[in-house]
């Protein structure tokens, strides 16, 4: 199934077809703007504003926690979502949806978005198609198998479905829980290596018919 969206094809109902087609016209749109990352109003100066431009890309990338041979480091990211409470909840409600997830991208949270897209994923095969899709299509401008792996290690020991935080620190409950969500990542990450090297022999194609 999830392959027909790798050649840009959906099989479902016409009215299936109609919603897809509206979420993804809405992500796209998005997607669009990327290019208009959030800068503050007193970021007047270009120098200010690439400053700006970078920290938001840097933290997209930015792992939640890494560990060293003999540290733990955590990001500000993960550092905030594990102490503010207001800042947490809203990150993991009972039910995740597409409007929440939607809301999210128009706002140019895309981390937090992405959050969405992995729990979203695995609920059935018309979220795998759309997920995946919206995927791919911000592969055009970031790396988003980077992106989704630091996603995923930044919100899921706080996800109330598979830890407690106790003692002000996260103590995982479901591993269980917790390697499912890591499986929808890797499976999610391994369309997005498919959908590359399917489009790196596309290019080898046109350059060889070109030359």
């Amino acid at each position: 199934m999830i392959l027909q969206v790798i050649e840009g094809s959906f099989s479902c109902t016409n009215n299936e077809k109609m919603k897809k087609l509206l979420i993804l016209f809405i992500c796209l749109l998005s997607l669009l703007s990327i290019s208009q990352i959030p800068i503050s109003s007193e970021a007047l100066d270009l120098q200010a504003q690439q400053l700006t431009a970078q920290n938001w890309l840097s933290n997209l990338y930015e792992v939640g926690v890494t560990m060293t041979k003999d540290s733990l480091a955590v990001s500000e990211e993960f550092q905030k979502v594990l102490t503010n409470e207001n800042y947490r909840t809203p990150l993991y409600p009972k039910t995740y949806t597409w409007e929440q997830a939607l809301k999210l991208l128009q706002t140019n949270d895309l981390k937090k978005a992405f959050w969405f897209f992995i729990n979203l994923y695995p609920k059935n095969e018309i979220n795998k198609e759309l997920v995946v899709k919206s995927i791919l299509a911000y592969d055009q401008l970031l790396k988003m198998d980077e992106v989704l792996v630091a996603t995923f290690y930044t919100y899921s020991f706080m996800d109330p479905e598979v830890s407690v935080i106790k003692d002000g620190k996260p103590e995982i409950t479901r591993p269980d829980l917790l390697e499912a969500k890591l499986r929808s990542v890797k499976e999610i990450t391994g369309y997005i290596y498919s959908y590359r090297k399917k489009k790196k022999m596309l290019v080898n194609k046109i350059e060889l018919v070109s030359s």
